[in-house]
C-alpha cells in the first residue's frame, strides 16, 4: 500500500511546498492507477451487500448486484486487473475511505453536498431519489404529511435520515443498520413506514410483497461512486468508462438485468415461520463464518490472557510507575466502550500511519479489551493468597520472583479458573461487534443471508443457537478444569 505524506518542517520555498500540495497526492493516484493496470495491486471497492438490488450475495456467498455488475465492466474498460470487494456497514464506508482501507464506495451512495466535502464522486451513474413505502393494509399514510407523529425505519448513515430530520421532524426515526431491518421493522409492527431510495424500495416490494409505495418520490437524486480526494487519476477513468459503457450499450444492458421487467417480476413464495431450507441453502457461508468466529475467539483469548498476566503483574509490583501503567491500561481501556476503542484502531489509526489488517485490528481491540478484565482476575487472585504462604517461601530462600513463580501464582490460578471462564464467554459473545470492521465471522455471514433471503428468525435463531452450544462448551470446559486441579488446592 502507498501513502503519501507531506513532509513537515522541510526547508523548501514556500512555491515549491505548494506545488508538493498540489500534484503530489495526484502523481500518487496516477502511481496507484498504473499498479492496479499492471495487476501489482487490486482495486478495493467497499460495499454493503445488504441492498438488493444494487448489491448482495448468493447462496454460495458471492456478491451480487447492479453494483457490482457495474464496477466490474467499468474496471474491466479502465484496464484494472483485480477488484476486491469488502463488506462494509453503510455508514463506515466513507471513513474506510479516508483510512485508505478501500479505494472506492460502491453501495448505491447519494451524492451529497455533506459527503462531497470528504470525498469525490463520479458521475451520475444511475438516478435514485427517496420514497415512502408502508404496509399494503395501511391506508392511513399517503404523503410527508402523514409522517407526523408516525415511526419511520431508516437505515443508519444514509441520506433518509437527514433529510427526515429537516422536512418531517414530526417523525419518530427508527434507526437500523440493515435495508432489510427496515422492510421487516415495518413488517413486524414497530415503524409505520420505511423511507429508502426508490429503486430498491421497489425491488423488494415486487420480491417479497406486503408493501406498497405511496406518495410522489420525495427527493430526485442521484447516485454515484466514492473516491478518495487525493485520487482524482481513479476517479476521472471511471467517469471516462462510464461514458463508454453508455455509448456501446453494455450499460443498458445491465441495468435492464437488474431493473427491467424480468427483474421486477415477483418471486417470493409462502413460507412458514421458520424456514430450514435458509440455512442449508447458505451452510458454506455459515460454516466459512464459525470458523472465522473461532479464529478470532482463540486468538483474541490468548492475546487477552497474555495482556492480563502483565497487567496484573504491574498492578502488582513494588515499583509505582509500573503499578501506575497496570492502573492506567485497566481505568482507560475498562472506562471506554469496545466498539470505541475498535473504530479508533481501525478507522482512527490509519491517520496516523498505522494501517491494520480488519481480522488483526479486530483481534487485537478484543485482547486489549478482555486483557484489562483479566488483569483485574489476575490482581485479586494473587491478592487473595494468604500472605502466609509467600513468607514461607521467602524463609525457605526463594527470591520475590520465585516465589510468585512456584508458589503464590499456581495457587492463585487454581482461584481465578471460575471468573476466567466466564471472561471467555463474555469474549465470545462480544466478538460478534467485530463485524463491524468488515471481518465475515458469523454475525455478518448472518445478517448477508438475511439481505437475500428475508428470514430473519431463521437465521437469527440458528446463530444464536451456535453461540449458545459455543459458551456452553467453554463454560463447561472451564468447568471440568477447575475440578481436576482441585485436588492439587
Amino acid at each position: 500500500m502507498l501513502l503519501t505524506l507531506t513532509p513537515a518542517g522541510q526547508a523548501v520555498a514556500p512555491r515549491s511546498d505548494t506545488s508538493a500540495a498540489v500534484t503530489g497526492p495526484a502523481d500518487a493516484g496516477t502511481d496507484r492507477l498504473a499498479q492496479m493496470r499492471a495487476g501489482k495491486i487490486p482495486l478495493r471497492v467497499g460495499t454493503d451487500a445488504t441492498f438488493p438490488p444494487f448489491e448482495f450475495t448468493d447462496a454460495k456467498g458471492q456478491m451480487l448486484g447492479f453494483d457490482i455488475d457495474l464496477v466490474h465492466l467499468l474496471a474491466q474498460k479502465v484496464g484494472i486487473k483485480d477488484v476486491q470487494f469488502t463488506q462494509l456497514a453503510f455508514g463506515n464506508i466513507v471513513p474506510a475511505i479516508q483510512a485508505k482501507q478501500i479505494d472506492m464506495g460502491a453501495s448505491a451512495i447519494y451524492i451529497s453536498d455533506a459527503r462531497a466535502k470528504v470525498v469525490d464522486f463520479s458521475d451520475i451513474y444511475y438516478p435514485g431519489g427517496l420514497a415512502i413505502f408502508v404496509s399494503d393494509k395501511n391506508d392511513s399514510i399517503k404523503s410527508l404529511a402523514d409522517l407526523a407523529g408516525k415511526k419511520v425505519a431508516v437505515q443508519v448513515g444514509t441520506k433518509s435520515v437527514e433529510w427526515l430530520k429537516q422536512n418531517a421532524p414530526q417523525a419518530e426515526l427508527v434507526t437500523v443498520q440493515t435495508n432489510e431491518q427496515m422492510f421487516s421493522s415495518v413488517k413486524l409492527g414497530q415503524a409505520d413506514a420505511v423511507v429508502t431510495g426508490a429503486p430498491a424500495g421497489q425491488y423488494f416490494v415486487a420480491q417479497q410483497g406486503g408493501m406498497k409505495e405511496v406518495g410522489s418520490r420525495l427527493t430526485n437524486e442521484n447516485y454515484g461512486y466514492a473516491f478518495s480526494k487525493d485520487d482524482a487519476p481513479l476517479r476521472k477513468a471511471f467517469n471516462t468508462a462510464l461514458s463508454q459503457a453508455k455509448d456501446d450499450g453494455s450499460y443498458a444492458a445491465l441495468t435492464d438485468k437488474w431493473f427491467g421487467k424480468k427483474a421486477q417480476e415477483g418471486s417470493s413464495k409462502d413460507r412458514g415461520l421458520f424456514n430450514l431450507s435458509s440455512i442449508t441453502d447458505s451452510w458454506r457461508q455459515l460454516l466459512s463464518g464459525l470458523g472465522v468466529t473461532l479464529e478470532v475467539v482463540v486468538l483474541s483469548m490468548l492475546l487477552s490472557l497474555c495482556l492480563g498476566m502483565i497487567g496484573g503483574l504491574l498492578r502488582l509490583s513494588r515499583i509505582a510507575p509500573l503499578r501506575a501503567i497496570g492502573a492506567t491500561y485497566v481505568s482507560v481501556i475498562r472506562g471506554t466502550p469496545f466498539v470505541v476503542q475498535m473504530f479508533f484502531i481501525y478507522f482512527g489509526l490509519p491517520q496516523l500511519g498505522l494501517q491494520l489488517n480488519p481480522l488483526v485490528a479486530g483481534i487485537i481491540s478484543l485482547g486489549l479489551y478482555s486483557g484489562s478484565y483479566v488483569t483485574e482476575i489476575v490482581r485479586g487472585a494473587v491478592q487473595s493468597i494468604d500472605r502466609g504462604q509467600m513468607e514461607a517461601a521467602r524463609s525457605c530462600g526463594m527470591s520475590h520472583a520465585s516465589a510468585m513463580r512456584h508458589v503464590v501464582v499456581p495457587q492463585a490460578f487454581l482461584r481465578m479458573l471460575p471468573v476466567l471462564g466466564n471472561e471467555a464467554v463474555s469474549l465470545t459473545k462480544n466478538s460478534a461487534l467485530v463485524s463491524f470492521i468488515t471481518i465475515h465471522e458469523l454475525f455478518l455471514v448472518g445478517q448477508t443471508i438475511i439481505s437475500r433471503t428475508f428470514d430473519a428468525l431463521t437465521i437469527y435463531l440458528f446463530i444464536g443457537l451456535i453461540y449458545y452450544l459455543l459458551t456452553n462448551t467453554i463454560g463447561l470446559g472451564a468447568s471440568r478444569l477447575e475440578k481436576r486441579l482441585a485436588v492439587y488446592v
